[in-house]
This record gives structure tokens, C-alpha cells and sequence, in this order.
């Protein structure tokens, strides 16, 4: 009984002992961490009247150029559209649309279904996309004094 009762009092200061010691530590402080949420945010220029287009005859195409510009701290891609605001129906279907970004053709077709290949344009940077509308050689004389005013849409979405 004597040599449990001692096993029993070395196990205890043993594991006493193993309880007692003490480690060294340190800890740091890094100051003043601030988190930004980032912006999208895209400008156009012209800012009106992109599209302008007088006189427009059957077989004939005009090119005009809107600078979309990236004024946000983040990446983004732009998709162009184009929507009818006033006008005529049928002048607005007959309208035909070719969209060219840096010699790539991001759409080409009626101008009343625009919708673009999406541009990258990062954050700072500006695209320049160059809209050619025509009437086709087609049309006939009832589209002849018709209009059509429209506006056309940038929709930007951050680069993932």
C-alpha cells in the first residue's frame, strides 16, 4: 500500500510540475486597418444625341463613335443597347446597326435588337465604340420623311 500511495505522489508532483510552467508570449498591434468597398461607376461622351443622324437615305451608313469611360475603382464589363423613345415602327425595324470596338465587331443587325458582346474596360480606362447605321438599299418609299428617336444604354457589370 506504501508504493501506491508514493507512485501516486510522484505521478501528482510530476504532473504538478508540467502544470506550472510557463511559456513565453507577445502580441503586436497593427494600427488603423481601413476597408473600402470599391465603385462602379461609367460616363459616356457625347452624353446626348450619340446617334444624331440627318438625311439618312436607302443604301447609305453613318458612323458615329460614343467613349465609354470607367470613372470607378473597379474593373467592369459594358454591354451597349439601344431602345425607341418616339417615332416610326417601321422605319425603326428597317434600321441596321454594326457595333465595332478596336476592330472588334461586338454586334451587327437591326438596330431595334442592339445588344453588344460585353467590352472589358478597367478601372480608369475608356472604350470607344463606333456605331455604323444604315438604311438597306431596300427600303422603300413609305420610310421616306419617317424618324425615330432613341436612347441608347450602357450597362456595366464588375469584372468577376
Amino acid at each position: 500500500m506504501k508504493r501506491v500511495l508514493t507512485y501516486a505522489a510522484v505521478v501528482a508532483a510530476v504532473l504538478s510540475i508540467g502544470g506550472a510552467r510557463a511559456y513565453f508570449t507577445a502580441q503586436t498591434e497593427v494600427k488603423d486597418n481601413t476597408i473600402t468597398a470599391g465603385t462602379l461607376q461609367v460616363s459616356v461622351e457625347p452624353t446626348s444625341s450619340a446617334l444624331m443622324i440627318d438625311g439618312l437615305a436607302p443604301g447609305e451608313t453613318v458612323s458615329k463613335t460614343v467613349e465609354i469611360t470607367n470613372t470607378g475603382s473597379i474593373g467592369c464589363e459594358a454591354v451597349t443597347s439601344a431602345a425607341k423613345k418616339a417615332g416610326i415602327t417601321d422605319f425603326w425595324t428597317a434600321l441596321q446597326c454594326r457595333a465595332v470596338c478596336n476592330g472588334v465587331e461586338l454586334y451587327s443587325g437591326p438596330l431595334s435588337t442592339l445588344k453588344t458582346d460585353p467590352i472589358r474596360i478597367d478601372a480608369g480606362c475608356s472604350a470607344t465604340i463606333t456605331y455604323s447605321v444604315g438604311l438597306p438599299t431596300t427600303a422603300g418609299n413609305d420610310l421616306q420623311g419617317d424618324y425615330v428617336r432613341a436612347s441608347v444604354y450602357v450597362d456595366a457589370e464588375q469584372l468577376r
